[in-house]
């Protein structure tokens, strides 16, 4: 594929006007055409990220990093972070029906049932908890997807990368967006966003709200009713104040309100024989409400910059479901789970539009920071089993409620820095540490009431701190402006904590930590007109948290050993002509424990981590046509393949899928309109399957991944 690549750019005419021999290296693509009257030389356009905490092109990053900026993830009509997956090699979401269970994994590192491995920022605030990190994807200027560990920058839950989301920015320009979009499952999504100056150069505002619904994608069986339906509202709010050429401060302030079906749990032969369909006597909801703010001031200076980041979110759950997956009227189980955090952030760096000179030859740039966050969290879990599974599901003396509440506190602190030593305007070395400190506490009460009288009750305190050095190492020789080749070497850090469900010996877990090896380049060839970049990888982990079920208590974390990841990554994007553009990446992944003996005394070293698959690749093409006067024609499809993965450490083996999507519209300088499908062959899936009974290795539970979805979507801006 490469090689017929190089033959169609080379054989293209040059540009109709000479490159810009001062133009940055160019790096991703865009999937907008240019307007009428615009420059037409057939280029990728730059991207600037912030993945390293200042502005650079992203081809110029040292490590391995991929980009979706708004135009692309508009393009390919993604809504949610897991689709955005396209983009990206490696990246895998294990998602089940209730929105805040999406778990990223990145190079084998990532799905827990715990806090992320692969952690989530908005506009420069963590998330940090997995609960509140799948939002909507609405006004997003692009999202950069860090692979690998980035505690030195970064910190907690940045263990095997990191996505960070940027919202658009309001500015002089008043423009108004909208869309509304309907499609099958009775699909209905409407945007709107407004925004523009309070005062012109001073003072800017941006509003945007999303309401979205659909009905669900299964049938329960039993009473006949569609259970995995969606309905939610998205909104958001943003000033941004610039006083002067050097201050800039920002203020946000997103919410969320979902009111969703329940679990959609099925025996996993039953649901490969008959997919999207449960048979259930309980059907649950899931509801999520989230409030979010964030302040941020930039300060640049003559000798300092100076950045200042303050976040603080209240989110709560609630989900009930049919606990024992089947129409006996057997175990239901209520969850709660409420979260209050605080963050800050201050950093100070060298001006970040110049480097320090040191002679000749040599240049350096340098950023120190720190950060605390504190978040109090409340959860309980009841499991109320009932009558009608006695005997059948559990003995008839466990008739009853059983009821786990717990109060969590978490207080962490760091320190940071890092350097970069640019020799000879090719050499860029760098090196960055970090001390991250975290202490934890928890009230966790049991009880177990039969008819409303209780018959134990039991109340276990607990604490730890965990905290660690992590140091970065890397080195990037840039031959010129289009190639550049790069290694590093990064320790990667997560703490261990509590469990508010688990076997009565299994309260704590402990911290994990990894040592990641990453060589690569990243290249741009024929006049910016094809970007390549490939990276190798290897990661060796010690004490990995784990996702495991426990039948009554549900599920939990515990420490599993050593593990190791190893594989590679490539990432292509072309403009082969004007209006067709080409993209692809390719990831491989070999996961495996070296060291784990699960719950029941199975040795499990040799065998693959779960939900890692062994490959991801994805390629796809959009062609767009100049109708004249403002107007284009545009068809874009793409294919997403994931490889076969397991559901858990004994390897219980998943499935392999492939999904085709694609789009066809037509534009113009305010209106747009188009038509899509996604999984346009209707591949049938199981995304995602446990064991709910460990003891039992032959019987798993999943749930059915996406079917064939297809809307037409009418975008409106001005």
């Amino acid at each position: 594929m490469l090689a017929l690549l190089i033959l169609m750019i080379a054989s293209q005419d040059p540009p109709s006007t000479p490159p810009d021999d001062d133009a940055p290296p160019a790096q991703e693509t865009t999937s907008q055409p240019p307007p009428p009257g615009a420059d037409t030389v057939v280029r990728i356009d730059p991207i600037l990220v912030t993945a390293r905490m200042w502005e650079e092109l992203s081809q110029n990053v040292p490590q391995a990093l991929s980009v979706a900026d708004g135009r692309m993830l508009r393009d390919a009509g993604i809504v949610k972070m897991s689709d955005a997956a396209v983009f990206v090699p490696n990246l895998h979401f294990t998602e089940f029906s209730a929105r805040r269970l999406s778990f990223p994994t990145i190079r084998g590192i990532g799905a827990t049932i715990g806090d992320p491995s692969v952690t989530t920022y908005i506009d420069g605030v963590p998330q940090l908890a997995g609960s509140s990190t799948n939002i909507a994807l609405l006004d997003v200027e692009r999202i950069e997807f860090l692979r690998g560990p980035q505690g030195t920058l970064y910190g907690r839950n940045s263990l095997g990368g990191l996505m960070a989301l940027h919202t658009r920015r309001p500015g002089n320009e008043f423009a108004v967006r909208s869309q509304i979009t309907f499609g099958n499952y009775d699909l209905f999504d409407a945007s709107l966003s407004v925004s523009g100056p309070v005062v012109e150069d001073k003072l800017f505002f941006s509003l945007s709200g999303l309401r979205s619904s659909r009905d669900g994608y299964t049938t329960n069986d039993f009473t006949g009713n569609d259970v995995d339906f969606r309905k939610s509202f998205f909104g958001r709010g943003q000033l941004l104040w610039t006083p002067d050429e050097r201050n800039d401060i920002r203020v946000t302030l997103y919410g969320e309100h979902a009111r969703d079906g329940g679990f959609v749990l099925s025996e996993l032969n039953a649901l490969r024989d008959r997919p999207h369909r449960i048979m259930q006597d309980f059907e649950g909801r899931a509801e999520r409400d989230i409030l979010a703010s964030s302040l941020s001031w930039n300060h640049y200076g003559e000798s300092v910059d100076i950045t200042t980041i303050t976040g603080w979110q209240d989110w709560d759950i609630l989900e009930t479901s049919d606990f024992d997956f089947s129409p006996f009227d057997a175990v239901r189980r209520r969850t709660t789970e409420s979260q209050h955090s605080l963050y800050q952030e201050v950093r100070l760096a060298s001006p970040a539009d110049r480097s320090i000179e040191l002679g000749d030859r040599a240049t350096f740039k340098w950023l120190v920071g720190a950060q605390v966050f504190s978040a109090e969290s409340d959860r309980s879990a009841a499991n109320d089993f009932r009558p009608g599974g006695a005997g059948i599901f559990f003995p008839p003396e466990q008739v009853g409620v059983d009821t786990s509440r717990g109060d969590f506190d978490d207080l962490g602190f760091a320190v940071f820095g890092q350097v970069t030593l640019t020799l000879f305007e090719h050499l860029d070395l760098t090196a960055g540490a970090r001390y991250d400190v975290e202490d934890k506490e928890a009230r966790i009460r049991r009880t177990f009431e039969v008819f409303g009288f209780p018959v134990f009750d039991s109340t276990t305190r607990l604490d730890r701190r965990d905290d660690e050095f992590l140091p970065k190492f890397s080195a990037a020789y840039r031959f010129n402006d289009d190639f550049m080749v790069y290694g590093l070497v990064a320790k990667g850090f997560k703490a261990g904590g509590f469990n508010l469900t688990a076997p009565a010996d299994a309260f704590t877990f402990g911290p994990e930590t990894s040592w990641t090896y990453e060589v690569g380049f990243k290249s741009t060839w024929f006049d910016d007109r094809l970007l390549f970049n490939a990276a190798v990888f290897y990661i060796d982990w010690d004490d990995m948290q784990l996702s495991l079920f426990d039948p009554f208590a549900g599920g939990y974390v515990d420490n599993a050993g050593e593990a190791v990841s190893k594989g590679f990554e490539l990432e292509l994007i072309a403009r082969v002509a004007q209006g067709l553009e080409l993209f692809a990446t390719f990831g491989y992944t070999d996961a495996e424990f070296r060291e784990y003996v699960d719950p029941f005394g199975a040795d499990t070293r040799g065998n693959q981590l779960a939900f890692v698959p062994e490959t991801t690749f994805s390629v796809g093409a959009q062609y767009t046509h100049d109708l004249g006067r403002g107007w284009n024609a545009f068809v874009r499809g793409e294919y997403v393949h994931v490889g076969s993965y397991f559901y858990d450490a004994g390897n219980r083996e998943g499935e392999r899928y492939g999904l085709a999507n694609f789009r066809i519209g037509v534009g113009g300088p305010h209106v747009r309109i188009e038509a899509w499908i996604r999984n346009a062959f209707d591949e049938e899936y199981v995304l995602v399957a446990f064991q709910p009974n460990p003891a039992d290795p032959n019987v798993f539970v999943g749930e059915s991944g996406a079917p064939r979805t297809y809307g037409v979507s009418v975008s409106i801006d001005f």
